[in-house]
């Protein structure tokens, strides 16, 4: 390995961030010991799993130059479907089954829209996402409640050595599988190809089309999984469970590094990034910070790591251009 390909492996965004996240640890370890209470760690744990789950398949759509706005939304839709096939009293598995397919489905049509009737994603997924907070009040009659004691099995007893949640390695075995996917298939090569470049990918003989539309649909099983995760961590589902989550899995790429528009980013960056923000809502409450500024705290992470890849990006060129 040449010795600028190892400086440059050591000036990547996962590793500043992973430099953050250790910042971000070692301050609250000193100024709010009480963050590291197990409970709390284990409640961040059970939001980090959801959130990287999704965060995987939000970040291959943006790669795509793509966006999914719709995902909160869809993901309460498919938390009120598995609390229906819940209260039959069908098990965990069955569950996962039921919400990958219902989200595969669903999210297909939001990838139809786009590649049949020509819509920008952004206006695609915002009407997808009225659609389906307009139809799930009109559909379910308040929340889902009185649910079975084996409904919650995957948040009460799928523990790991009796602590850590079940849903955890969930999420690490769909990151490592992201990862390996995102390196080494072909797939994957016509995702980078088609965000740098649509017309260029189109006349090397991509479909761009039939790309476009299986990354809406892994990100669709994908909610399918992050929807079991959320509705089971209780007795009662609500249509409004995941509602406003799409900004949590947009930062999560964002802050992970992914580009805005297409064409770049790494799934081990966005592990990092759905760390740090699962983080956030507990850290500020335990700093003794009023709740409301987690939005804002959010944003300005995200605002600061936009501008910082941003920057590295233009740098990067003006070296190119004079090299």
């Amino acid at each position: 390995m040449s010795e600028n390909k190892r400086h440059s492996r050591f000036r990547s965004t996962e590793f500043y961030l992973l430099l953050f996240l250790i910042a971000v640890l070692t301050f609250l370890r000193i100024f709010a010991p009480g963050f590291f209470d197990v409970n709390n760690v284990m409640s961040i744990l059970n939001r980090f799993s959801y959130i990287l789950i999704s965060a995987i398949g939000m970040n291959m759509i943006i790669i795509t130059s793509n966006i999914d706005i719709s995902s909160g939304a869809l993901i309460s839709v498919l938390c009120i479907i598995v609390a229906l096939v819940g209260k039959t009293g069908a098990n965990t598995l069955v569950l996962f089954l039921v919400a990958i397919v219902c989200g595969i489905a669903i999210s297909s049509l939001n990838g139809l829209i786009i590649t049949k009737l020509k819509i920008p994603a952004m206006v695609a997924t915002l009407a997808t996402t009225q659609i389906l907070q307009g139809i799930l009040p009109l559909s379910v009659n308040g929340s889902i409640y009185d649910l079975p004691v084996g409904f919650t099995w995957l948040a009460v007893k799928a523990k790991i050595f009796g602590v850590i949640p079940g849903s955890v390695l969930i999420a690490l075995v769909a990151a490592v599988i992201a990862i390996i996917f995102m390196t080494y298939s072909r797939y994957s090569k016509k995702l980078y190809a088609l965000g740098n470049n649509m017309t260029g990918a189109r006349l090397a003989g991509v479909n761009v089309n039939k790309v476009v539309m299986i990354s809406y649909m892994i990100a669709g099983g994908l909610y399918g999984v992050s929807a079991v995760i959320i509705a089971t961590a209780s007795q009662r589902v609500t249509p409004t469970m995941a509602n406003g989550m799409e900004m949590l899995f947009i930062a999560s790429v964002v802050l992970g590094g992914t580009s805005t528009t297409g064409g770049r980013g790494k799934i081990q960056g966005t592990v990092i990034g759905a760390i740090i923000l699962a983080m956030i809502s507990s850290a500020i409450n335990y700093l003794g910070i009023s709740s409301d500024w987690s939005d804002a705290v959010m944003g300005f992470i995200i605002l600061a790591s936009v501008v910082t890849t941003t920057y590295k990006r233009k740098k990067k060129r003006i070296i190119e251009g004079v090299a």
